[in-house]
């Protein structure tokens, strides 16, 4: 089988997901490369795809489509380490896998390596190694992990076990398993071993009756498979005391069920204070008998923070969830465990973070200022999967807010071609907007002057009204055309979706030289500074909400904005740079959009966030944006789009 580079995947994958043509310059922006080697690499690509499954077609002056012909086959190529890679122990070429061999070799070593043998294993200078070794250092630091040099000997992780194989698990987590069980060069834990693991806490989740998500289920055979592998190596936790087994009597029974089927089947002895750690890693899972699902309800400590967020999203967001006690019992039962993975450094994947960021951003928005009650609590910083999930019930509670706040039109319907074809009109707009209109009455055009209009909220007519009615006026078709149905529905929409109400060409800043992340906040919360539109320490609260989560939401757009809302208005300030630029990790980011939200937030904030998620998603709008010369061309482009 053909193996590709990294880069090859790189672009292969990014094709894959979009739905238009893509140009060259578009895809080397996204990646960090030049134009002219994405060229090169999709000429070579081109040269072998009939036997990969897939084809690339160009056209000019539009860019490039992939089709994949056969799934699997492409899949397969993609995902695939091919022998020479494995000898060379991976695609060393790489920083990340080259970070991710480091700090596996060093984790897993008892003694100390010589930086030579890392040097000569992947195959790279020792100038190269250095620069790896800071990367590695600064992942260590997180789990306060020492990595100690020592002349002539090499160097070497020292710190507390419990430290090295939370380290140990969440690089496994934070990457794609697979490799991790797989490739010769990342391997760390048994695959057998691994599933193996799952199928006895599976079978305890049945005996229980207990509701554990997949990825609840995947994290904890993770923890349990290092800790066998840790185990037998000689390395044992020690330090839990302060898990007390008698404060857990379910988890202690759960835990000490699934150890002594892992003991059975490894030949291994896990000590008490294994079984602890193990303990420690249920109380992290929503593990709960499902008649419990409905009985957990008591104000501990988790009631306490709940209350708080409930009273932090009326006063900053002005969102009143207080009756809503579906959400409360939801965010009660997610609290718990939430707490317990933060207590004790635990990691939770969340395979939907960047889904929920991108659809649902204003129930974010309402996460990471809910989430700062957590982190006042606790003294510990929350992380980004973890605001997800609260995120998500945050969602499910506005959607029901909604629902019932939802304030249907009152509609007069006014038609010139008598009865029959007035009701047919009638009947086809309630079939339509059965949600949305309330049609109170059907009535002639002569007879429009003498109508009581104090409780109509718009008026659908077959003809044009000269008359000055003060209320809203939509001519159709009488038997409602394809463009009249969609003209309603931009009337129910729209109205505050204008972009004149967020941004005015004098808050519009084009090509701008700047370099980082950090240079265009300063650079934006300047202008709006001299334009007396925030206050002294806005800059501030954009990097704190910025250091919380990163506002990047590919497609090489960023949109920042304070940690709360503090502006009279809610508005934009947009700006487009002369290069793209790194935002985080590997996201580059050419077109910026400094959201501003004003301290009494409406309630319709959702459309202003829909109008936005519009923009940025709409990638022609985007390229179109970032040549735009002037600030009246790309505001013309959005007022039109």
């Amino acid at each position: 089988m053909t193996a590709l580079s990294k880069r090859q995947k790189d672009i292969l994958l990014f094709l894959s997901k979009s739905k238009e043509p893509v140009t060259s310059s578009w895809v080397a922006k996204q990646l960090g490369v030049s134009d002219r080697t994405v060229r090169n690499e999709l000429k070579q690509l081109q040269q072998t795809m009939q036997e990969l499954g897939f084809s690339i077609e160009s056209t000019r002056g539009k860019g490039y489509v992939l089709n994949i012909i056969d799934d699997e086959r492409f899949f397969n190529i993609i995902h695939h380490t091919s022998a020479e890679e494995s000898h060379l122990a991976g695609d060393f070429a790489d920083k990340d896998t080259r970070v991710l061999y480091i700090l596996r070799r060093l984790i897993l070593e008892k003694d100390f390596i010589k930086l030579e043998n890392f040097a000569d294993e992947m195959f790279v200078s020792m100038s190269t190694l250095q620069k790896d070794l800071k990367h590695v250092k600064e992942y260590l630091e997180q789990y306060q992990l020492k990595l100690i040099n020592r002349p002539h000997y090499g160097s070497k992780v020292e710190g507390d076990e419990y430290m090295k194989r939370l380290c140990l698990s969440n690089l496994l987590l934070e990457r794609n398993q697979e490799a991790f069980l797989k490739e010769e060069s990342l391997h760390l834990i048994d695959e057998s071993l691994f599933l193996k693991i799952k199928e006895i806490i599976i079978q305890k989740v049945n005996k229980y009756k207990i509701e554990i998500s997949d990825i609840s289920l995947e994290n904890l055979a993770t923890h349990i498979a290092i800790a066998c592998k840790r185990i037998e190596e000689g390395f044992m936790i020690e330090g839990m005391e302060q898990v007390v087994e008698n404060d857990y009597p379910f988890e202690n029974i759960v835990a000490n069920e699934i150890i002594q089927e892992v003991e059975k089947m490894t030949d291994l002895q896990f000590p008490d204070e294994e079984i602890k750690y193990i303990i420690v890693h249920l109380l992290g899972t929503k593990l709960l008998h499902q008649k419990e699902l409905i009985e957990y309800s008591k104000f501990d400590e988790a009631g306490t923070i709940v209350n708080e967020m409930l009273v932090k999203l009326k006063s900053e967001l002005n969102w009143d969830l207080t009756e809503d006690r579906e959400f409360i019992q939801a965010l009660l039962l997610h609290i718990r465990p939430a707490m317990n993975r933060l207590r004790y450094n635990m990691n939770i994947r969340n395979p939907l973070l960047n889904d929920i960021k991108k659809k649902y951003p204003t129930a974010f928005e309402g996460a990471v200022i809910a989430s700062k009650c957590i982190e006042q609590y606790l003294g510990i910083e929350v992380v980004e999967d973890e605001i997800a999930y609260i995120a998500l019930h945050i969602g499910v509670a506005l959607e029901r807010m909604k629902l019932n706040q939802k304030k249907i039109k009152k509609v007069l319907v006014v038609c010139a071609s008598g009865v029959g074809s007035a009701k047919l009109l009638s009947y086809r707009l309630k079939n339509l907007f059965d949600q949305d209109l309330e049609i109170i009455d059907t009535i002639n055009y002569y007879n429009l002057s003498t109508y009581d209009l104090t409780n109509v909220d718009f008026i659908i007519s077959t003809i044009p009204i000269k008359e000055n009615l003060a209320i809203p006026v939509q001519v159709v078709n009488t038997f409602l055309e394809e463009k009249d149905i969609q003209t309603i529905q931009q009337f129910l929409s729209s109205n505050q979706n204008a972009i004149e109400s967020y941004l005015h060409p004098s808050r519009i800043f084009l090509k701008q030289p700047l370099r980082s992340k950090e240079e265009v906040i300063r650079f934006l919360c300047d202008r709006l500074k001299e334009q007396e539109l925030v206050p002294e320490n806005y800059v501030d609260l954009v990097f704190e909400r910025e250091s919380i989560a990163p506002t990047s939401y590919g497609n090489l757009v960023a949109v920042p904005h304070p940690i709360t809302p503090v502006t009279k208005e809610t508005f934009w300030t947009v700006c487009t740079l002369k290069n793209p630029i790194p935002w985080h990790e590997e996201q580059m980011v050419q077109f910026v959009c400094l959201l501003n939200i004003r301290e009494d937030p409406d309630t319709d904030l959702d459309r202003m966030f829909e109008k936005l998620i519009s923009i940025i998603e709409n990638k022609l709008l985007v390229q179109k944006m970032l040549k735009s010369n002037h600030a009246n061309e790309l505001f013309d482009l959005l007022s039109n789009c």
